[in-house]
């Protein structure tokens, strides 16, 4: 294998991200890579690597950079099979200078043949190919991920409090989601799989679907609701708080604590993100149920009854409906009508600490306990979100839904506020919302 290919392989997975750069720069860059005329030798080498890297989808076309052998997809930030993955994990962390070559002083050939021969050429290939020791968990690690699975596990426990099984682990359902997905067949998991995301990254996307479906079917409407809309009507602002508002953020908070990642924050800083950042993203999470042909909100699969868009005309004004109503259509373009892309998305804008206009200047939105936890926590959604674009429509449309996603959540962001401010904070209007919505609303 020629040294272009090791280098075209290992530049896929070390692409990075620059979230901080505005606009004008993501576009720049954007025309850098697909449009921008070749001038120099080593750019129309760089812009060819990069463009051929979109078309490797195959399996068979991937080939272990250490032993040359079939390749299964991205390990420790190299392409290896299972075996030198396995022997990186095992060998890396206890490298010992001492180890040496007996064979050829240090120049031995690592194929799949002698690979097995010298451990020590095969590290020393491992870190030349770019391999990551500290990639792989050392102890403490493993006993911090074993506490918040079992952390994990009681909090199921707590929103499943009337499951037998919910104590038996080999029931779970994100237990054995990973093996399953391994065994899958589906063509669509194993193209992307062997291109952009890893086997872990796919169990994540699994969890995160199978977490949204629960927070769905755990969360109903009161009982005397199902009147609605044939006998009772949504005419008042704290009527439709109550009623569509409230079982949409009660399915929200419900779907934050099946995941993980968000369930092990800080009890505080937890408190403080749903507080102040659930409204804003109704009008993100809205976009999930929404008819654009019937103009209604109604969750698939469930018994609720089907809110028309019209009630917030009564409730609300012509201007906000129609503002509202566009928002969450924006939402749905921005995210080319993918489902996963939405949630995610929830995901990542929960853990945008103070990035709400509710936060009035007579209030205070209370500092986190452990900020880089937040920002390491979002920026695991963030990367996932970007390789799941990218393996579906690649790089150029991921870059175009990812700026279409955050002005949307602007937009989000700016209609609660408005709709905060014209119809709920009144004292009319606050003195009946339900606890939850107060507390959303009016950080009671």
């Amino acid at each position: 294998m020629s040294q272009n290919n090791v280098h075209h392989r290992k530049r896929v997975v070390r692409r990075h991200y620059n979230l901080t750069d505005d606009k004008q720069h993501i576009q720049d860059e954007s025309l850098t890579i697909f449009d921008k005329q070749q001038q120099q030798q080593q750019q129309e080498q760089q812009e060819q690597q990069h463009r051929a890297s979109f078309f490797r989808k195959k399996p068979g076309g991937l080939i272990c950079t250490i032993c040359e052998g079939p390749a299964h997809g991205y390990n420790f930030d190299a392409v290896t099979c299972e075996s030198c993955k396995a022997f990186f994990r095992r060998n890396a962390l206890k490298f010992d200078e001492k180890v040496k070559c007996r064979i050829n002083d240090g120049n031995c050939i690592i194929n799949m043949t002698t690979r097995k021969r010298c451990k020590a050429c095969r590290l020393a290939k491992c870190f030349e190919q770019g391999m990551r020791a500290d990639w792989i968990l050392t102890d403490e690690e493993r006993m911090n991920k074993r506490r918040k699975i079992e952390e994990n596990r009681r909090l199921r426990k707590l929103v499943y409090p009337d499951s037998a099984d919910s104590d038996d682990v080999s029931k779970s359902p994100y237990v054995d989601l990973k093996s399953e997905l391994m065994e899958s067949d589906n063509k669509e998991y194993s193209t992307v799989s062997t291109s952009i995301l890893s086997s872990e990254d796919l169990f994540k996307i699994e969890q995160i679907k199978h977490a949204y479906a629960d927070s769905v079917r755990l969360t109903s409407l009161p009982r005397e609701i199902p009147l609605y809309p044939n006998t009772a009507k949504l005419n008042f602002p704290f009527e439709m708080i109550n009623l569509p508002s409230n079982l949409q953020a009660s399915r929200l908070i419900t779907f934050l604590k099946l995941i993980p990642e968000f369930s092990s924050l800080d009890e505080h800083d937890k408190l403080v993100l749903i507080k102040h950042n659930t409204f804003p993203l109704l009008f993100i999470r809205s976009a999930l149920v929404y008819n654009r042909s019937t103009d209604s909100y109604y969750d698939q699969g469930t018994d609720d009854c089907v809110f028309s868009g019209k009630d917030l005309i009564q409730c609300f004004s012509l201007d906000q409906y129609e503002k509202s109503t566009r928002c969450v259509c924006r939402v749905m373009d921005a995210s080319q009508n993918d489902p996963f892309i939405i949630q995610i998305f929830l995901l990542i804008m929960i853990l945008s600490k103070g990035s709400s206009l509710c936060t009035y200047t007579e209030e205070f939105e209370p500092v986190a306990n452990n900020i880089q936890s937040l920002f390491h926590t979002q920026n695991i959604f963030v990367n996932l979100l970007l390789k799941y674009c990218e393996s579906k429509f690649g790089y150029t449309q991921t870059v175009h839904i990812w700026l279409k996603l955050v002005m949307s959540s602007i937009d989000a962001h700016l209609q609660s506020h408005n709709t905060r401010y014209d119809f709920v904070k009144k004292d009319d209007v606050a003195e009946q919302l339900v606890p939850l919505m107060k507390s959303v609303l009016l950080n009671a």
